[in-house]
């Protein structure tokens, strides 16, 4: 009988492969935790000009954002009829308008008569009215009122209704397509839907979106979170507890769409230089955590990520009123972590209530902006969750500095955000040789690639 694969039979490292280490997890994790899924993407490299070419980016707005689901807003954010919501996608301006109780309706943000932006900011109304010239559109998109209707001859009511794209709805998210015959929703996202089925993001709501501009390209930004080979370079902190060399990344051959990495926690890296106790683990965790506090004694025989799994449950039980005592170690401590082609990443697990979205400039490629959103338990009375928290960064504003994430977590996002700008002027200003990506670390960029291109070639 064949065994079960776990990792690359390629792979040549000293530290402990994902799959044996949560194996021997105190509380076992989840089968699709246990799932391992290798595919080779054929993406070895790609043309530099694609994270800085002008006609590139009109090549993805044009034949890519077009046809892919794009997720918009939150159903909180729009919760009683009237709400408004404008979604400025790549090569669009959209109106996602909650139109009845339970009918949410996507409308390009122009108007039928001379294409005047008819909202520029979050709203609430009982019509949509165009402030250049008063044409009016009820909620459901259809013409409400035309001044001087005497003067237009040739229009009608149904000609002259609100352009409205698909909508779907996922786990509280709201997705548009532009596409006239999109696939299903459901069908798109892919391993997303199995693998979040119990652990549900509509029992959560959206409480802060922190907006922060990148100088680099949307794909340079995205990428370096699909892996976590760049932590030696960019956070050699988290060396001696990451698990970096130890994560598993996951492509699954028959979706384009959604790949995914689980990163262990409380596990030294093969490229940290020294051999670490249990304890030592610890300390460096606290380190990190806590700067200069005391030491926390590990019981004996303890591990590191068992005593830290352990924590989070307790600290989770306390914060929210919920239960985690039977969560898996790996869901109570360790970076779980979906991409969702072309612009979404989001977490799944204890630690990191988290989704990126990332946008391209719209007028430059070597820009874009990095949207980080935090997430928290919905009221368990019922009543509605308060509004989202939106804090602008600004080219100066820092994570650290934010007053949402502790200083510590700000400042790991703050050298992403140094780092991503470093890279993206390599990418700019280094000549024209091609970007080269590792065979398994960084398979989940080349999948992105590879998908990339395939609708760029209509081949989806």
């Amino acid at each position: 009988m064949a065994t079960a694969l776990k990792a690359p039979t390629y792979r040549d490292s000293t530290a402990p492969i994902y799959q044996d280490i949560i194996a021997a997890d105190i509380v076992t994790a989840p089968a699709i935790m246990r799932d391992y899924s290798e595919t080779n993407v054929p993406v070895a490299s790609v043309s530099r000009d694609e994270y800085r070419s002008p006609a590139f980016a009109a090549r993805e707005r044009e034949q890519m954002w077009s046809r892919v689901w794009q997720m918009a807003c939150r159903e909180e954010q729009i919760p009683e009829v009237g709400d408004v919501v404008v979604y400025d996608s790549p090569g669009a301006s959209f109106l996602i308008v909650r139109a009845a109780d339970n009918d949410i309706r996507a409308y390009y943000n122009s108007c039928r008569h001379r294409g005047m932006k008819l909202c520029t900011g979050d709203t609430s109304v009982n019509k949509l009215t165009c402030p250049f010239h008063g044409f009016t559109w009820n909620l459901d998109g259809s013409l409400a009122h035309v001044p001087s209707r005497w003067d237009f001859p040739g229009l009608t009511d149904e000609t002259t209704a609100l352009a409205q794209v698909k909508v779907g709805r996922w786990g509280g998210f709201i997705f548009i397509n532009r596409a006239e015959n999109p696939p299903p929703l459901e069908e798109y996202l892919g391993h997303l839907v199995p693998h979040f089925a119990d652990w549900p993001y509509d029992k959560l709501y959206l409480a802060t979106a922190i907006r922060k501009p990148m100088d680099a390209n949307w794909k340079t930004s995205v990428e370096a979170f699909l892996e976590a080979y760049h932590l030696a370079g960019v956070h050699a902190q988290a060396l001696p507890f990451s698990g970096e060399s130890s994560t598993q990344y996951d492509v699954w051959a028959d979706d384009p769409h959604v790949s995914r990495f689980l990163e262990p926690t409380g596990i030294v890296s093969d490229q940290y230089p020294h051999v670490l106790s249990e304890q030592q683990i610890l300390n460096s965790v606290m380190e990190v955590i806590f700067a200069n506090g005391e030491p926390v004694p590990l019981p004996e025989g303890a591990k590191a990520r068992t005593f830290l799994a352990a924590g989070m449950r307790a600290e989770m039980n306390k914060v929210t009123g919920a239960d985690y005592t039977g969560l898996s170690d790996t869901e109570a401590g360790d970076a779980i972590q979906y991409y969702l082609f072309p612009n979404i990443v989001i977490f799944r697990s204890l630690p990191y209530p988290f989704v990126y979205r990332f946008l391209p400039h719209r007028d430059d490629p070597n820009k874009s902006m990095f949207e980080f959103l935090v997430f928290r338990p919905k009221p368990g009375d019922g009543s509605a969750p308060p509004e989202v928290n939106v804090v602008e960064l600004g080219e100066d504003g820092t994570f650290a500095g934010s007053g949402v994430l502790p200083p510590w977590q700000g400042e790991i996002y703050d050298e992403d955000v140094d780092g991503l700008r470093m890279c993206q002027e390599g990418m700019r200003d280094g000549g024209d040789t091609e970007i080269i990506f590792s065979r398994y670390q960084e398979v989940r960029i080349r999948h992105l690639h590879q998908t990339l291109h395939r609708y760029l070639d209509g081949d989806i």
